[in-house]
This record gives C-alpha cells, sequence and structure tokens, in this order.
C-alpha cells in the first residue's frame, strides 16, 4: 500500500515537532560558513554537514532525555527513522543504528576533546590550522547547542 490515509502517530507529530523546531529552523544561531570564513566553494557542503551535525546531536540530546516507560522513549525510534529519511534525500544512505551509533561516537568525542573534535570536523573546510580562535569557537558553539536542544527537549516533554 501507498499509505495513502494512514494517520501519523503521535510519535510521529513530535518527532516532526522535534526536528521541524531544533534542527530545521535553529534559532541557537548556527555558525555560518561566513562566519567560520569557508571558502564560497565549500558553503553547499558545510550546509550538508552542519545539517547532519544538528540532527545527531538532537538524536544524542533525545537518547539522553528518554526513559524506559517515557514518551520520549516511543519518541526517539521515530526520530531516528525521520533522519535516516531526510539523510536518504540528502542521498546519504545509512540505517537508523547505523545513524544511532555514529552520532553517540560523534558526542563522546565532542565532549572529551572538543578542540580536537572541532578541528578534525572543520578540517576540510579550512586550510589554516593556525586559526584556533575559530576551531574553539566551533567546538563552543556546538556543546552549546547540545545543550540546548537537550534543555529544550527535557522541559517541553509530555509528562
Amino acid at each position: 500500500m501507498f499509505g495513502w490515509g494512514k494517520k501519523k502517530s503521535p510519535w510521529d507529530q513530535y518527532a516532526q515537532n522535534l526536528y521541524g523546531g531544533l534542527v530545521e529552523h535553529n534559532e541557537f544561531g548556527d555558525m555560518t560558513a561566513l562566519s567560520l570564513r569557508i571558502p564560497t566553494s565549500l558553503h553547499h557542503a558545510y550546509q550538508n554537514k552542519i545539517l547532519l551535525q544538528r540532527e545527531m546531536i538532537c538524536f544524542v540530546a533525545l537518547m539522553q532525555a528518554a526513559y524506559p516507560g517515557t514518551v520520549l522513549h516511543s519518541v526517539m525510534p521515530v526520530y531516528g527513522e525521520l533522519v535516516v529519511r531526510k539523510a536518504a534525500e540528502r542521498g546519504l544512505q545509512l540505517s537508523r543504528d547505523q545513524l544511532a551509533e555514529a552520532s553517540i561516537r560523534d558526542a563522546e568525542a565532542m565532549f572529551s576533546e572538543p578542540y580536537l573534535w572541532s578541528q578534525r570536523w572543520l578540517a576540510e573546510f579550512r586550510s589554516d590550522p593556525e586559526d584556533t580562535f575559530m576551531v574553539a569557537l566551533f567546538a563552543d558553539h556546538c556543546l552549546k547547542l547540545f545543550s540546548a536542544y537537550k534543555s529544550g527537549i527535557e522541559n517541553t516533554s509530555p509528562k
């Protein structure tokens, strides 16, 4: 069947609201390619990568807030599938489990060594390894983004 007339579950809507409110419409002042002094020819690649980064950060924040038996625990796999579908639309093929594993590994690296994580993350876009200020600024931004996502998820979760 084509899914016509198929009613969405409340988990689908909640996952879509998380994605739309946090990832798509990033109100937390995402660092732009221009602010990071990334060459114009790499702006599109940066936009794709930072979108995936926001998706992954949101997924890990959701995982941390999703205790068994809570609404968020039911939303978590639905959100993962949503990200997998959106990534597939951009040409990135991965399973929900691969997304979860990659997201967790990435967050662990970001928290354990933020500067080195940021330096590796930005390496493909920058030719100046001595620009330590931008690397540190990007690391700080992503850590704050995670904190904002996690707080937003926890504070708006239905009880």
